[in-house]
């Protein structure tokens, strides 16, 4: 059988509620055998649904590569909601020959019991034979889906040869490219974030603070510490304006007992950096077993752009840990030009920071008030003294729901 003139009858529906795409599933039958998909879904609107949805996302829900096929593994939609305990594996692009389409849902995997494990449906291609010809019908097939990692999934399915016979298992092994990780999930993907978490974040003029989106999200408390690097104080914060694409916040202390930074001793850059160009990162990284104390570390700017090219960001090559997120990325003289953000799993010694301009561009947005420091005090001082100074403007941000 021809797949290329396979007839589909198109029932599908695209519901946009707010900002959430919500597509529903639509199913057909050729040769007598079920197959399910999507009309017109593209790259473009898995991602709308992973952004607009990044605090309620699965460690398994992203964009996959396996094989020449690109999917988006998402929760299944009935067509009011969508399933917690169901994922629909979506083809999004196919490289080269292959019998399937975008649109086409290749598989659908179920919450196991045990966390990371799946049991599956997989739609397979298995040839049959009539009367000395061979056929391609499409057929389930029970599968078992292991996440090993936030960037690693294993698909076990039965191996068929030419006659539509079992003849073993293979593992097919699926790679994540989209959402990238970010540091609150690296310890640990697996699992869900805990009543409380902390991060890192720095000042602002005004009582304003910056921090990543991630630290921040689903907190219904947020509190700083550190300020001057006094840790017998906290402050309450508030949140005043988000970039969720980019992975940004701005804060301002609500507080009645705070009496403001001070002069803060950095600047904001305006300029690109180079590659090759010395940094450093503050922050406070594994709070529960490094310590309270502030971290350093050293690098340099490795690439002008972060994962798969993203223009937004800096790869860089100091050591960042969770707890890291949203910490001030410094160049050699003290300037401000990123926001630590993300690191790569798979790699050692590179991680990410948002560039300084997309932070402007959320300032511009949530406030009419000039904030941004301008006068870098600590020009030509030995790193430990700018250390010293810079410390007691970087914090510890905890958060709790």
């Amino acid at each position: 059988m021809n797949i290329s003139v396979i007839h589909k009858t198109i029932i599908a529906i695209v519901l946009v509620l707010s900002v959430i795409v919500h597509p529903l599933t639509a199913q057909t039958t050729i040769k007598g055998k079920r197959i399910y998909y999507i009309d017109n879904y593209t790259e473009y609107l898995a991602k709308q649904y992973f952004d607009n949805n990044l605090s309620d996302l699965d460690p398994i829900e992203g964009i996959w590569i396996n094989d020449g096929i690109t999917y988006s593994i998402e929760k299944d939609y009935n067509g009011h909601s969508r399933n917690p305990n169901r994922y629909r594996g979506v083809v999004i692009d196919v490289v080269g020959n292959n019998a399937w389409e975008r649109g086409d849902i290749q598989f659908f995997l179920e919450k196991g019991a045990s966390q990371g494990l799946f049991n599956g449906t997989y739609y397979a291609f298995i040839a049959e034979w009539s009367r000395g010809q061979r056929d391609y019908n499409i057929k389930p097939i029970k599968t078992i889906g292991i996440l090993r990692s936030f960037a690693s999934l294993v698909h076990q399915c039965p191996e068929f040869d030419d006659y539509g016979s079992v003849t073993g298992t293979r593992n097919d092994n699926f790679t994540k490219i989209y959402p990238v990780e970010t540091i609150a999930n690296s310890q640990n993907s697996i699992a869900e974030k805990s009543t409380e978490w902390s991060g890192t974040g720095f000042a602002l003029k005004s009582g304003y603070i910056v921090t990543n989106f991630h630290v921040i999200d689903g907190a219904k408390s947020i509190i700083i510490k550190g300020v001057s690097g006094d840790f017998n104080k906290s402050y309450k914060a508030s949140l005043i304006g988000t970039d969720k694409n980019n992975d940004l916040a701005l804060l301002k202390i609500d507080d009645s007992a705070f009496c403001g930074f001070g002069n803060i001793p950095y600047a904001v850059s305006s300029t690109m950096s180079e590659v090759g160009e010395d940094i450093f990162v503050l922050g406070y990284p594994l709070t529960s077993t490094m310590g309270d104390e502030i971290k350093l570390t050293t690098g340099i700017i490795s690439s002008k752009t972060g994962f798969q090219g993203d223009v937004a960001l800096y790869q860089i090559s100091a050591p960042i840990q969770p707890g890291n997120s949203g910490g001030p990325l410094f160049d050699r003289k003290g300037n401000l030009i990123g926001i630590v953000n993300a690191k790569h799993k798979d790699a050692e010694n590179v991680g990410y920071a948002i560039k300084t301009s997309y932070l402007k561009n959320l300032i511009e947005s949530s406030t009419s008030t000039s904030i941004l420091p301008n006068n870098n005090q600590v020009v030509g001082q030995p790193l430990t003294e700018k250390v010293k100074k810079l410390k007691n403007y970087v914090f510890m941000i905890t958060c709790s729901k």
